[in-house]
């Protein structure tokens, strides 16, 4: 059993290796495993024991477009008919301030690939993810978000009247929305499945150098983005608190959260800990909240796959 104390500056590598015994014969799916922080994740997990696969829009033979369900179920279809265990999911793919733009199915993309995407992928996975638990090592649903959800989502949480952003777009706010969705929804796992052994998480991984995340941020994304820091309360603190990291850095609270011992379901970690309040939006923990978004994207896949 590990007992190191990992932070900030701990590396993705570093907490592989303390908990290798715990991912030695794991088979872990990675969302997005093939660039940035997802491809150290799956790197490190791999080079520690585990049975890793990794999807993307181009690799054939685990090929996924979390921006189309059709995809999304084609590739969950394939994954089932060739795995016969799934210890871990990583919902780890996602985009960031993109222009408006909208998924093959019509959502706004932000939502639809970070959160529709996810939601479908998850619950198509969800009964091998239960079948391979058990008491003593309990499947894992590590799911990324951001401190973005803090620092951008509107105060009402999830804008329910305005899900596909006919009556206003700005990019931060809907990536700040997303990644709340994020959390909402590793929440409403947990509390669905803890007790049939099945532990859900969301992660922050940090201000990463080095990844494509920021690929859609141009100048005036810059200056919005200083301008939602200076005018929201407590946000400049926040902002002022964090680091830099590498992308190993970036991975480790990933990794931790995946593998490490004492996780608690249901939590957000940042730095390689969980947040007590910190860091997280004001409706993060409303649970009537989580179950609503739960209950709408239910209902918003379905009528997309009818179509």
């Amino acid at each position: 059993m590990a007992t190191t104390v990992f932070t900030a500056a701990s590396t993705a590598e570093e907490v592989a290796k303390a908990y290798q015994s715990q991912i030695q014969g794991k088979t872990i799916l990675v969302t997005g495993g093939n660039t940035g922080l997802g491809l150290e994740t799956a790197k490190q997990l791999a080079g520690h024991g585990a049975t890793v696969i990794f999807t993307s829009p181009n690799v054939t033979f685990l090929q996924m477009d979390l921006a189309s369900l059709q995809s999304v179920k084609a590739f969950a279809t394939q994954f089932l008919a060739t795995y016969s265990t799934l210890n871990i999911l990583i919902n780890n793919a996602g985009v960031m301030a993109c222009p408006k733009t909208f998924t093959t199915d019509g959502f706004e993309i932000q939502f639809g690939v970070n959160h529709l995407g996810h939601f479908y992928l998850t619950q198509l996975l969800l009964p091998l993810l239960l079948k391979s638990a058990s008491k003593s090592s309990p499947s894992r649903i590590v799911t990324l978000s951001s401190v973005g959800q803090f620092l951008y989502a509107p105060p009402e949480g999830i804008m329910f009247d305005d899900l596909n952003a006919d009556q206003s777009y700005n990019s931060w706010v809907r990536y700040g929305h997303a990644k709340l969705a994020n959390v909402l929804f590793a929440k409403e796992i947990n509390a669905r499945y803890a007790s049939k052994n099945l532990i859900s998480v969301a992660v922050h991984p940090g201000v990463i150098i080095g990844t494509d995340l920021k690929r859609h941020s141009d100048f005036w994304n810059v200056i919005d983005t200083v301008w939602q820091v200076l005018t929201k309360p407590g946000a400049l603190g926040v902002v002022m608190g964090e680091r830099n990291k590498s992308i190993p850095e970036g991975a480790s609270t990933t990794v931790l959260c995946a593998v490490g011992s004492d996780i608690t379901g249901g939590g957000f970690y940042y730095d390689c800990k969980i947040s007590e309040g910190e860091k997280l939006h004001p409706r993060a923990g409303d649970a009537d909240l989580a179950k609503r978004l739960w209950d709408v994207s239910e209902k918003l896949v379905a009528d997309a796959l009818k179509k």
